[in-house]
Order: C-alpha cells, then sequence, then structure tokens
C-alpha cells in the first residue's frame, strides 16, 4: 500500500506528538489510529501499524527512565510479563479474527476512552490508596495487557491508574512504571504482527522516529508538570476524530 506525501507528513507530526502525550499519560493511540485510519488504511491495518510504531515511544520511554533511576524492575518485571503474555493473547485475536466489525467499533471504543480521560479524576502524588492484593494486580496487568494487543488506545493511562489506585503508587511513580508495562505489551503486539499483512510499513517506517523523538521530550516533561496540559487535548481530539469516523462508517453509503 502507498500513501501520498502531505499523509506521511501528517503521520510523522502526529507521531511526534503522541509519543510525547504516550509518555506522559498515555493515549497516544487516541491520535494515530484515526489519522492512520484516516489515511486509508483499514481498522486492522491501522491499529498493527500503530502497534509497530508505538513501540519505539514506549522502549525509548522505559529506558531513559531506567536511566534517570525511576524504575524498580525487581518489583515490576511479574507485572510486566504478565501484561506482555496477555498482549500476544489480544494480538493474535485481532490477527486471526475477522476484522470487519472493528470498522463499527472503533468510534465506540474512541468515544469511551475520551469519557475516561475527560472524566475520571486522576489522584495525585500525594495520594496513597490502599493497596490490593498480589492477584488483583496481576488480573489488572493481565486485562490491561489483553485490551492493549487487541486495541491499545489509552494504555498506559490505564496501566498508571492500575498501579496508582490499585497498588499505591505516586502518580509520578506510576506513569514512570506504566511505561513499561505498555513497552512490554507493545513488544508482544510487535511480535505478533511483525510478520503479518497488516503492517502498512511506508508509514510504520516513516512514523518510529518521530515517536522516538516525541518520547524524549516527554520523558523530560514526565519528570516535571508537563502532565496537566495532556488530557484536555486527547479529549477534544479523540471526540472530534470518533465523529468523523463514526459519520463515514456508519452512514456512508445509506
Amino acid at each position: 500500500m502507498s500513501l501520498e506525501p502531505e499523509w506521511l507528513l501528517a503521520l510523522i507530526a502526529i507521531a511526534f506528538l503522541a509519543g510525547c502525550i504516550d509518555t506522559l499519560a498515555g493515549g497516544g493511540g487516541l491520535l494515530t489510529i484515526p489519522v492512520l485510519m484516516f489515511a486509508g488504511l483499514q481498522p486492522a491495518q491501522a491499529l498493527a501499524t500503530n502497534k509497530c510504531q508505538a513501540f519505539a515511544g514506549t522502549l525509548t520511554a522505559t529506558l531513559n527512565l531506567t536511566r534517570h533511576g525511576q524504575i524498580n524492575w525487581r518489583w515490576i518485571w511479574p507485572y510486566a510479563l504478565t501484561a506482555f503474555v496477555c498482549s500476544i493473547a489480544g494480538a493474535l485475536t485481532l490477527r486471526f479474527s475477522e476484522p470487519e466489525w472493528l470498522a463499527q467499533w472503533v468510534p465506540v471504543l474512541l468515544i469511551v476512552a475520551a469519557a475516561y480521560f475527560g472524566l475520571v479524576r486522576m489522584p495525585t502524588d500525594r495520594i496513597s490508596p490502599q493497596r490490593t492484593g498480589l492477584w488483583i494486580a496481576i488480573g489488572l496487568a493481565a486485562a490491561i495487557g489483553f485490551y492493549d494487543g487487541f486495541f491499545g488506545p489509552g494504555t498506559g493511562s490505564l496501566f498508571a491508574l492500575a498501579l496508582v489506585a490499585g497498588l499505591g503508587f505516586g502518580l509520578r511513580q506510576g506513569t514512570a512504571h506504566a511505561k513499561v508495562l505498555n513497552a512490554m505489551t507493545n513488544l508482544a503486539a510487535f511480535l505478533i504482527f511483525v510478520t503479518s499483512d497488516l503492517v502498512v510499513w511506508v508509514a510504520a517506517l516513516c512514523m518510529i522516529p518521530a515517536q522516538i523523538a516525541g518520547a524524549l521530550i516527554g520523558t523530560r516533561l514526565i519528570l516535571g508538570r508537563g502532565i496537566l496540559f495532556v488530557r484536555p487535548t486527547v479529549v477534544i481530539i479523540c471526540v472530534a476524530m470518533a465523529i468523523k469516523l463514526a459519520s463515514d462508517l456508519w452512514f456512508q453509503g445509506q
């Protein structure tokens, strides 16, 4: 599949923004997936291509946060392994299922994700909720991991919320460790999709360097106060994209 140069430039720009947003709060896929579909990709192609370029951003953020001493690998690895395995299951479900129904449900999922960003109140670093049990935390990692392999937008925020509300992390620490979990789920999906015919590589290869650059900037901001401006931007863009997709997919040809 070939894409017009103007679409490739648009994808590069949106990948940079998504890499920064994904590092700060998750939700980069809320931007990249609709734009990939506007560029002409089918829903399953957009989801697979998004995974193959998003992996570069989450891996960059994880390595950078590790370099700054923000990641406790001894604690996080069981949850990361669980998320990895379940993301493989989700990606396999997408790869070997009939993709046509996704065209109808992507706008719905985008609206749900936008509602999450707009309505859920994220706690601050000063709040320390009661910790859940180990198996509940493992269950959350498994469920979100499967979701990320199959669909994905907002996964970083869901992981951060699970770490903060479920395991007593502060928002900054939860967001940092969420990058590890998100990198593992993206790696799992990447391994499944890299050999499939769903990935549009001309788009993915243009977006990867932009994702890395955005993730580097996002990593700097995550250690400061940059997380505050992300949510309203994601909600506005996500709702607008979902409305446009719904009008195209549900009413075209009727």
